[in-house]
């Protein structure tokens, strides 16, 4: 009988494998509803969590420790699902940590933590320099996903083209542009992901001589969202004008802001943000995308060769940008979203 895996207890309890992974590893940002769907399935399953079950105290874990900013989001889930199947065939769990503010940082920054009692470490969507100030207190490997470093194996898809590629579909419209930047909270470690977004798109909108008539620095909170909604509506820019956001979530949250001021896409404003999700596909927002789970899964392969030794030089793999066009990049006379 084939052992159950984390993904058949994610499907079973109809929650994403990082779910799972947060209830195993009693994370207290869980719901209590999906808590209780989690250990319902495991049981229902006969689930046995092979981090727990294999120890850590043997030095061979066949276990690999995952470094990244937040759980929970489409991108994130994506991305560890694909890492997660891979491994798992190879007989290796994940455990995630996310960074989730300064004190959790300084924690991750001491050589005793929890994270680095594993075989290998991730480092998902970080620059260690920046989150360790040199290099990760662990002699073990690590590889960058989502992330580039001379200094180590990167597999990463290529935000700096992107950028670019998203700039010029913008400019190609000849309408005036409206960008919107994620901004980070205090503590919180900023991302280089959006450092090489924003970098190409400023590159090919300063080679055309173009300057955005309005920047809108903010995040996906609720609030947040409504003040920067407020700020582009005191602005009252020239209908249609084109919205650049640095991701689907921000596009996908400020879309939902305007709907509410009476403002539609494809007849007010065309948009165009960043990722490729399935969600800003259904709303149809076009996207600059990436290969989520290929990137995932190349970054497992390349981890699998660093514990076996097998390579010889820094790996780089680099994923360029594709455009998934929709509706929203382009004018029309319908209502419209």
């Amino acid at each position: 009988m084939t052992k159950p895996s984390l993904q058949d207890v994610a499907r079973t309890a109809g929650v994403g494998t990082s779910t799972v992974s947060r209830v195993l590893n009693n994370h207290p940002n869980i719901s209590e509803r999906a808590r209780q769907n989690v250990l319902a399935a495991v049981e229902a399953l006969g689930y046995t969590p092979d981090l727990n079950a294999r120890s850590f105290r043997l030095g061979q874990t066949h276990a690999v420790s995952v470094l990244l900013p937040v759980t929970g989001t489409p991108f994130y889930e994506r991305l560890m699902t694909a890492i997660y199947v891979r491994l798992a065939e190879v007989d290796l769990d994940i455990a995630m940590f996310p960074l989730l503010g300064a004190q959790r940082i300084r924690r991750f920054r001491d050589p005793g933590a929890l994270v680095y009692r594993s075989d290998a470490l991730l480092i998902a969507s970080q620059n260690p320099d920046q989150l360790y100030g040199g290099r990760p207190p662990f002699s073990k490997p690590v590889v960058l996903v989502d992330a580039h470093h001379p200094a180590y194996h990167s597999v990463y898809f290529d935000n700096l083209a992107a950028g670019r590629l998203a700039a010029e579909i913008a400019l190609s419209r000849g309408l005036p542009i409206v960008l919107v930047d994620h901004v980070f909270a205090p503590g919180d470690l900023g991302s280089p992901v959006f450092v090489d977004r924003r970098a190409g798109v400023m590159q090919a909108l300063a080679r055309h001589g173009v300057t955005p008539i309005l920047t809108l620095h903010t995040s996906i909170k609720p609030q947040a969202m409504r003040e920067a909604t407020e700020q582009l509506l005191a602005r009252r820019p020239a209908s249609p004008f084109f919205v650049l956001a640095f991701s689907d979530e921000l596009a996908l949250s400020l879309q939902q802001h305007l709907r509410v001021a009476g403002l539609h896409t494809g007849r007010d404003y065309l948009m165009l943000g960043f990722d490729g999700s399935a969600d800003a596909a259904e709303a149809e927002i076009s996207s600059v995308a990436q290969p989520v789970e290929d990137v995932g899964t190349t970054a497992a392969d390349v981890l699998i060769q660093a514990m076996q030794g097998t390579l010889k030089t820094m790996v780089r793999r680099v994923f360029p940008p594709a455009l998934h066009e929709s509706l929203s990049t382009t004018l029309c006379r319908r209502t419209g979203n």
